[in-house]
């Protein structure tokens, strides 16, 4: 599985007009990003040092100063409206020296902001289960859309937000891990809690030794609820034992019976469509919020130098606005 990735690339900039702010430029960013800056401090072909929302940065750097507000010297990068004009992230000018694709990251200070979760998970790591398991994680679309192919047929899906989960039957006893850790069975412990509320899950896992089910812990996890009090589980994967990822198709068939996350749509790769499918209420059942995002694959499992596993994440405006 690829692993996601946080960086501060230095990019060339092309100034476009601002519609409403004659002071304001508008640079636009591997294809899905768009930065608004002042249009005195910049020039077409000028390289910057793109800093991405959900980044932390050190105010007492100078390069950061001008957003120091006295209250903490860690500033959380978000997504802002600057005269009707979605910012995404950050855009300085890039430190002498730099080349095109560089990370400037390390350099700079910046790190990746993590929320933490709104609940105690709890529970002692245990020996992971034999077999291929891998930590899933995905890179963002906004990045790396250049990886699916125009009109592609891809697979669109919303995008939980909670604690990432997967489960798995194996040498006759099932196993409940976190993101990166196996879990010991324990009722405090937040992913076999919601195993609990799902024993489809488990009874399919023990048909079907050594297939992991991937999925989303949500609730009372993060603090986009779901309109539950409780925790329980959406599934968006499935791995054989043979370590391949089902297609989309295929694994809904195979495991048709468990809890599924969202369906958006199954339709040719335009990256406008799929940003827009990022924003919008979510369409879990109670939800009565903001959907997180979604997430991209294609309809036919590949993989790509770049990111790995074709599968990519769009964390929605609406969402990062909040």
């Amino acid at each position: 599985m690829n692993k996601s990735t946080h960086r501060v690339e230095v990019v060339p900039v092309t100034l476009e007009p601002h519609p409403n702010a004659d002071s304001l430029s508008v640079v636009k960013i591997f294809g899905g990003f768009t930065a608004c800056v002042r249009t005195t401090d910049w020039f077409d072909g000028k390289l910057g040092a793109y800093i991405p929302p959900d980044s932390i940065i050190d105010t007492t750097r100078p390069e950061f100063k001008f957003l120091a507000d006295g209250k903490s010297d860690r500033h959380r990068i978000k997504v802002k409206k600057l005269r009707g004009v979605v910012s995404m992230g950050l855009l300085i000018g890039a430190p002498e020296g730099a080349q095109i694709g560089d990370d400037m990251a390390a350099q700079l200070g910046v790190e990746h902001y993590e929320p933490p979760p709104q609940i105690i998970t709890g529970g002692d790591n245990v020996q992971p289960p034999r077999g291929y398991h891998p930590v899933y994680d995905m890179d963002n679309l906004r990045r790396y859309a250049s990886v699916f192919q125009p009109g592609e047929m891809v697979w669109i899906t919303e995008k939980i937000h909670g604690a990432n989960g997967r489960w798995c039957w194996q040498d006759g006893e099932m196993h409940t891990g976190s993101r990166s850790d196996w879990k010991r069975r324990a009722p405090e412990v937040v992913w076999w809690k919601a195993l609990e509320s799902h024993p489809e899950i488990e009874a399919w896992c023990q048909e079907h030794p050594g297939y992991t089910v991937y999925g989303e812990v949500y609730g009372r996890v993060q603090d986009l609820r779901y309109g539950i009090n409780g925790v329980k589980i959406v599934v968006f994967d499935l791995l054989s034992p043979e370590g391949a990822w089902l297609d989309p198709e295929e694994a809904q068939r195979t495991a048709g019976g468990l809890p599924w996350v969202p369906f958006i749509g199954q339709e040719p790769f335009d990256l406008a469509r799929v940003l827009a499918h990022a924003e919008g209420q979510s369409m879990m059942p109670g939800a009565k919020h903001v959907r997180e995002g979604c997430v991209v694959k294609p309809v036919i499992e590949r993989t790509n130098p770049e990111v790995g596993r074709v599968i990519l994440k769009v964390i929605g405006n609406g969402y990062l606005e909040r």
